[in-house]
């Protein structure tokens, strides 16, 4: 889990004149809360799609769950803010067949998950279904 230090110092940089250094895959999403409609910024990763952004993130953690509902927020990237639309993938059959072609295409990333990938590059069944207890799959389309 992320440290409160280290989540601002991204935030800080992200909102800096020195956000190249970050890269195109580390982002600051903010989200309004459902409860209290405060604020809330978070440093994601970030995969480019077609048409928008996949964030896999931890069940346990909360930020996620605001964009429930398909609600807005704007994710910081690459020194720009962009307003998105959330879209949460929570069912553990939808997040295996989705981390199932999130490897396909980025077999690379397999290396930072619970998972190992045959000889065919397939990720084996066992860790799919634990990563899928533990994660949850989120797209972000611009508005």
């Amino acid at each position: 889990m992320p440290s409160p230090l280290g989540n601002f110092f991204v935030k800080a940089i992200a909102n800096s004149p020195f956000h190249s250094l970050l890269g195109d895959s580390i982002a600051v999403i903010s989200v309004d809360g459902w409860k209290t409609g405060r604020r809330v910024s978070t440093p994601i990763n970030v995969r480019r799609e077609q048409d928008g952004w996949i964030v896999i993130s931890m069940r346990k953690r909360t930020w996620w769950r605001n964009l429930r509902g398909g609600r807005t927020a704007l994710l910081r990237l690459a020194g720009r803010q962009i307003p998105v639309r959330g879209e949460i993938v929570e069912s553990r059959d939808q997040v295996v067949a989705n981390l199932t072609d999130y490897f396909h295409h980025n077999p690379q990333l397999v290396k930072y998950f619970d998972v190992q990938l045959d000889a065919e590059g397939n990720p084996d069944p066992a860790g799919l279904e634990r990563e899928s207890q533990k994660r949850v799959f989120i797209k972000l389309y611009p508005v």
